[in-house]
């Protein structure tokens, strides 16, 4: 769902999950709000300006609290199974569509919603509705037809049929998407791959178009309703584009324009913004398609985006300990690093003299997703928050097995935790919760904490804190909250130190310098801070950044950084990540200019000592490692990568329609 005259986009997969889109930060996912095993999001619309309702097969309307990344509040539709919701111009009204064929309304008030009344009720589920944009009639499709009715007065105006006959035998047509248009043409998509306009007033059919052999699924119109984007079952999006039929003619027709192939599955949703078609599907893949003519240049705004991790990190590393910590949906799976003795040239995989061990799997009680975990650097520790419930357990590593004791008695804390992160030494833990809000834990022995005390920022925050940042040497904590603010901490004397000037883009990831104490920051636009917590201004180096600019490769990218770590060997490099690269910066080398080659490693080998140190300039970036999920530096010769193959992530998918290709 587009927020309507927003810079937003929020989605629902299929395990209840929502994510929310920020078009101006680079298309950044600034907020998730982890599923629920109970809950399935068959709709999803905004309404009032900023506020998200979701409806689903439990019958519940559910608005989201996007400042506390949880339910807000639900509502019984009384209707059953909900099949589809929309929210009229103004955002005043909601309708649902149910599964005993009632159309309800229900009034957005502050503070939740009232059910209005039914309008009329017949047989059929309701599985997709569209407000007329005057919002005085509400178009709904169902099975084999499509009905109008008045809002006003509540009946049913208008019953069309959209059978299929073949060889005078009548099968069902399912009418997966509905669009009321300002003109009165109400648009349907239906199960036999057909997109259809229709004159409601009249019940007659003005045109039909066959997209597909199978379903088209989803369909979105623009705000100037010049443009259509459809979403069929066979992996394929359409746009369709209403023309003159002739040059300077005032006469128009719908024609189908462009097809695009970026999925491999179903279709399932599709939305469009002003200047780009959204569309994501059964793969998992959400991607952005700019339309050309939209653009003011062509360039990188032009480019194709594909989304398939989420924009922040699931895993976690005990250095000392050698341990990685997974996080899943409903569970946490601890591993050993495996080791070797061998060594060798460099690209050469080397025989392991211990195989990676997989220690422990954690499963979380309850239908609630996790929200974040975290193992302690020495792996004594390990912790993990839901919805309503924090955990903390002590891990006792005995030979070469491990046990698992839950500590009891764990503060009641302003829930739900959105990060966990322990300090270098394993004697605290910092949560971070809710108004911009950092809890101190300290850590006891044998198996025990207690709660030291509570940060909040001094203006307040109505955004709950997604990002931690503590020092090695324990002095200095950095949190991030909702509003993009970054706030620095003491943990000496348990006060605020600064705050880090504010900047028009979300933070990505950050980590504080264990040896100079800066703070070095990603932005969702891929830019580069360094910010000198005890001078509490911007560094040096920083200010030579902003002066040069970054190379215009690295601006190009459309993966933010997640992870940012260090070498405590090597001071000036700072080592970061994001899904498709690893990179070392090399602060004490010259920035490269844009004339320069950004990825010169492979024609760096080839050149002689003298020409190499001539070309030499401070990004290092390997791509060997995709997708890479998480990078951090284990001791100073060691390097642990985290993987996600995409093979495996479709092999758990079903197999797709098998589509005829020419020739074979």
């Amino acid at each position: 769902a587009c927020q309507p005259r927003g810079g937003r986009l929020a989605l629902a997969r299929t395990d209840g999950a929502v994510e929310v889109y920020n078009f101006a930060a680079n298309y950044f996912q600034e907020k998730v709000i982890p599923g629920h095993e109970a809950r399935s999001v068959e709709a999803l619309c905004w309404a009032a300006g900023d506020r998200l309702f979701g409806a689903g097969l439990r019958g519940d309307i559910t608005e989201y609290d996007l400042a506390r990344l949880c339910v807000a509040r639900s509502v019984d539709g009384c209707g059953g199974p909900i099949w589809s919701m929309a929210a009229n111009g103004s955002g005043t009204q909601l309708a649902i569509g149910c599964e005993d064929g009632s159309v309800k309304l229900f009034q957005v008030v502050p503070g939740g919603i009232q059910f209005e009344r039914s309008l009329d009720r017949r047989k059929g589920r309701i599985l997709c509705l569209s407000w007329h944009p005057s919002d005085t009639h509400i178009a709904a499709g169902s099975i084999d037809a499509l009905r109008v009715f008045d809002v006003s007065s509540g009946q049913t105006v208008q019953r069309v049929m959209v059978n299929y006959h073949v060889q005078k035998v009548k099968r069902e047509c399912i009418v997966w998407s509905i669009a009321f248009l300002s003109s009165g043409t109400v648009v349907t998509s239906d199960s036999f791959g057909r997109v259809q306009f229709w004159d409601w007033e009249r019940g007659t059919l003005l045109e039909s178009h066959t997209v597909s052999t199978s379903a088209v699924l989803s369909l979105a119109v623009s705000e100037k309703e010049d443009s259509i984007v459809v979403g069929t079952s066979t992996g394929a999006t359409y746009q369709f584009q209403l023309l003159p039929v002739k040059m300077g003619s005032l006469e128009k027709r719908w024609v189908r324009t462009k097809p695009f192939q970026h999925h491999t599955h179903d279709v399932r949703a599709v939305a469009h913004s002003s200047t780009a078609l959204i569309s994501g599907g059964l793969d998992a893949q959400l991607v952005i398609r700019p339309l050309m003519e939209k653009m003011q240049k062509k360039g990188y705004e032009a480019a194709l985006r594909k989304f398939t991790f989420p924009h922040r990190r699931l895993v976690s590393c005990a250095r000392k300990a050698r341990l990685l910590l997974f996080q899943f949906s409903q569970h946490l799976e601890l591993w050993r690093l495996g080791s070797t003795d061998e060594t060798g040239k460099d690209g050469e995989v080397l025989p392991l003299c211990r195989m990676p061990e997989h220690l422990l799997q954690l499963k979380s009680k309850g239908p609630e997703h996790i929200y974040c975990s975290c193992v302690s650097p020495c792996g004594s520790w390990v912790a993990y928050s839901t919805a309503s419930r924090f955990h903390l357990y002590r891990v006792q590593h005995e030979g070469g097995g491990v046990s698992i004791k839950k500590v009891p008695k764990v503060p009641k804390l302003l829930l739900p935790a959105y990060q966990l992160q322990f300090s270098s030494d394993s004697g605290s833990l910092f949560v971070a919760s809710a108004r911009g809000s950092v809890h101190v834990l300290q850590l006891l022995e044998p198996g025990g904490c207690k709660h030291l005390h509570t940060f909040r920022p001094p203006s307040g925050s109505p955004e709950a804190v997604y990002l931690l940042a503590s020092s090695a040497d324990g002095h200095w904590l950095a949190a991030v909250s909702g509003d993009w603010a970054i706030h620095v901490y003491n943990l000496k004397g348990f006060k605020h130190h600064c705050m880090v000037p504010t900047y028009s883009c979300a933070v990505t990831a950050l980590a504080i310098h264990p040896v100079t104490n800066n703070l070095v920051i990603a932005y969702s636009d891929q830019q580069l801070f360094e910010f000198g917590i005890p001078e509490k201004q911007y560094t040096a180096w920083s200010r030579m950044v902003q002066n040069c600019g970054l190379h215009k490769v690295w601006l190009e990218r459309d993966s933010p950084i997640t992870h940012i770590t260090f070498n405590p060997k090597n001071p000036s490099h700072i080592l970061l990540h994001d899904i498709y690269m690893f990179c070392v910066l090399d602060k004490s080398l010259p920035l490269p200019d844009n004339s320069a080659l950004l990825m010169n490693q492979s024609t760096l080998k080839q050149l002689p000592e003298n020409a190499r140190q001539r070309q030499l300039h401070a990004f290092k970036i390997c791509k060997k490692f995709q997708p890479l999920l998480f990078a951090d530096l284990l001791d100073e010769n060691c390097l642990v990568m985290v993987e996600r193959p995409i093979m495996d992530i479709k092999t758990q998918l079903p197999l797709p329609i098998q589509q005829k290709k020419f020739g074979t």
